[in-house]
């Protein structure tokens, strides 16, 4: 059969690229199926040839028929397979895509957003898999500040590492602090934490050495889940 390869190399070469063609137009968004139904009697039949001649119980020219046959149907079906795998990937990537878009376009306004300067960042309506990041690693994000941030949508190290300066400077005015996040570096510190990276607050808080703070600002408070004191009643906000 490699004698056969070597001489047919092009015609093969053009085999496979059908192949691939063809899985590539051929896949509907199902599932790829290498079992069962057609494919299933399509293996058995070539898994025959192939022992037949393999095991010389086909010998001279049929031998040589059969062989080419079973050489130039195993680079096709192995196009198509790569081409329907390949077309299932970007079919995927589009949907993840889309969903991302429609989770961004989906979050709701705050009070008074139309009066924040600067830009207000992409958010997203819940953490990717259900697995938010732990934003108190980050030194001036306590448990009041993290939850206003994933009010806004914010879950994720990325999404902060990625603030530009309108962003920081609507988050800031946001949270009725302006200027903390630039003086606490919170995209730096996003940064190294996205990249898998440590800060020495971030190593200090995960050993428990920081008591985490419930920071300042009462801003989009409407926007978030009340938090809960000790004796699981309902906080108040304190007069004034």
């Amino acid at each position: 059969m490699l004698y056969l390869a070597s001489q047919f190399a092009w015609f093969l070469a053009a085999a496979f690229v059908l192949g691939l063609v063809m899985g590539w137009i051929g896949r509907d968004g199902g599932n790829l199926r290498l079992a069962g139904g057609p494919a299933g009697w399509f293996a058995a039949i070539w898994g025959l040839g192939a022992a037949l001649t393999w095991l010389q119980l086909l010998n001279g020219e049929l031998a040589a028929w059969v062989e080419s046959a079973l050489l130039f149907t195993g680079v096709y079906v192995a196009g198509c397979i790569l081409g329907s795998l390949l077309r299932g990937l970007r079919a995927s990537a589009a949907i993840d895509s889309e969903a991302a878009a429609a989770s961004v376009a989906a979050m709701p306004p705050v009070e008074g957003e139309a009066d924040i300067p600067g830009q207000r960042p992409a958010g997203l309506v819940s953490a990717r898999q259900d697995k938010p990041d732990d934003l108190k690693l980050i030194k001036g994000v306590g448990r009041q500040n993290e939850a206003r941030l994933h009010g806004l949508g914010i879950w994720h190290f990325e999404q902060m590492a990625g603030w530009t300066p309108g962003n920081i400077e609507w988050v800031g005015s946001y949270l009725a602090f302006p200027g903390r996040i630039e003086r606490e570096d919170w995209v730096g510190q996003a940064r190294t934490l996205a990249a898998g990276g440590q800060t020495e607050f971030a190593m200090r808080a995960k050993a428990g050495l920081v008591e985490t703070s419930r920071d300042d600002g009462l801003a989009g408070q409407d926007n978030v889940v009340a938090l809960d004191t000790a004796d699981g009643t309902p906080e108040t906000k304190p007069a004034g």
